[in-house]
């Protein structure tokens, strides 16, 4: 339901009156405005105008800050409106109106009804009794009335009424749905978004994974030297041995006396 000018006047009016109502129009669609240049716009006195913002703020139709000026040491209210709070009063004036529309509808089928031939009053019969039966005003007779136009306006106007509320509260459910369904998206974008940065935490983590891998692979090289190495080592004490056998000894007759006695003794056998 669109709050259409009519709409915000009748509820204005019925707060404020006509005063009201040309406020209201300097605050529409402004925000902070300070009550002095309310009553400057206006051409009121401060105080009438105080007495306006206060009627609206019982009502929940505008919103005040306070802020201290620093040159006078006073503090100065500032004023917005707020149209959700229009719109919800007009429901609940209507409603309001409806369970009276509804009310007098049952009574003006249920009770009896009397009025003067100038129709000055019209008096239901507990009335009829307290003025005995004449008319407050000119002081003639009273007698009974049923119109029944009224009972068919009282019918039109409440169908009208309910169709209004009907469609407004379906407008809310749509609202409500509507809402719902930016949440779940809100809340799905939050998952998607969550679950990117556990993946990209994930990637982050297995990198370094990769690089161990590599300092295994130079280990091994270290591994590979060291076995050189023991191949070299091992290598040496052949060459010192070989180095040995042709160095001569300063032993040297001893090893050369083994050797003569072993051909002497072989030349004797021959001999023999």
């Amino acid at each position: 339901m669109k709050l259409t000018r009519s709409k915000i006047e009748e509820v204005i009016i019925s707060i404020a009156g006509t005063e009201g109502l040309r406020l209201v129009r300097e605050l529409k669609s402004k925000e902070n405005i300070s009550e002095f240049v309310l009553a400057t716009n206006l051409k009121r006195d401060i105080k009438i105008v105080r007495n306006l913002l206060y009627k609206l703020y019982n009502y929940n139709l505008i919103s005040s800050i306070r802020k201290k000026d620093k040159q006078k040491g006073w503090y100065i209210y500032y004023w917005t409106l707020i149209p959700d709070n229009i719109k919800f009063l007009y429901l609940k004036n209507k409603k309001v109106e409806l369970i009276k529309l509804k009310a007098r509808l049952k009574k003006e089928q249920t009770e009896q009804f009397y009025t003067c031939p100038k129709k000055c009053i019209r008096l239901d019969f507990d009335q009829a009794i307290d003025f005995e039966f004449r008319c407050p005003e000119c002081g003639e007779l009273i007698s009974h009335h049923h119109d029944p136009k009224i009972i068919i306006k009282l019918e039109k106007r409440i169908f009208k009424l309910e169709e209004e509320l009907k469609n407004a509260e379906k407008e809310k459910l749509m609202i409500k749905k509507i809402q719902k369904k930016k949440i779940i998206k809100e809340e799905l974008t939050k998952e998607k978004t969550a679950k990117k940065t556990i993946v990209k935490k994930k990637a982050t983590k297995k990198k370094p994974k990769k690089k161990k891998i590599k300092k295994k692979s130079v280990k091994k090289k270290v591994v590979k030297k060291k076995s050189t190495i023991k191949k070299i080592k091992l290598k040496k004490p052949s060459k010192k041995t070989s180095q040995k056998k042709n160095k001569p000894s300063k032993k040297g007759t001893k090893p050369v006396k083994k050797k003569s006695k072993k051909k002497i003794k072989k030349k004797a056998i021959k001999k023999k």
